[in-house]
């Protein structure tokens, strides 16, 4: 990662701390494609290049096995990136058919075609990811 966004990553670490900030769901709603930072194990930051539905005051995500999901679960902070600007995210995994129903649906909606071809090589459902503002 480049100094300067290792900087912006950490001030925004930092800036969390208090009461958490409002995010303009909708940003990210209107963007095909979002960064989220995560950090290994071995400190080293992992930026993963996503697709994003946002609804009801949250945002959400999708994966399979991966090594920033491992991340999460792990208890690593999370920022979400759009262009420059970084959020700072808490990250659960609902436990809510409604919700992954829901999310489903709004990745069909936005990313239309695309979305049904990567639906028909998927050997497991992904895990949805809630992100709420930290």
């Amino acid at each position: 990662m480049k100094p300067m966004a290792c900087a912006l990553f950490l001030l925004t670490l930092a800036a969390s701390a208090g009461a958490a900030a409002e995010i303009d769901w909708q940003r990210f709603q209107d963007e095909d494609v979002i960064e989220v930072v995560t950090r290994n194990e071995d400190g080293a930051l992992r930026e993963t290049s996503v697709w994003i539905v946002a609804f009801d005051g949250h945002g959400y995500v999708r994966t399979n096995d991966s090594r920033w999901l491992a991340n999460i679960r792990r208890g690593s902070d999370v920022v979400l990136r759009l262009g420059e600007d970084e959020f700072a995210v808490a990250a659960r995994e609902p436990d809510d058919p409604a919700i992954d129903a829901r999310v489903e649906e709004g990745f069909k909606q936005k990313y239309g075609f695309m979305q049904r071809v990567m639906s028909v090589f998927r050997m497991t459902e992904p895990t949805v990811l809630e992100l709420t503002a930290r």
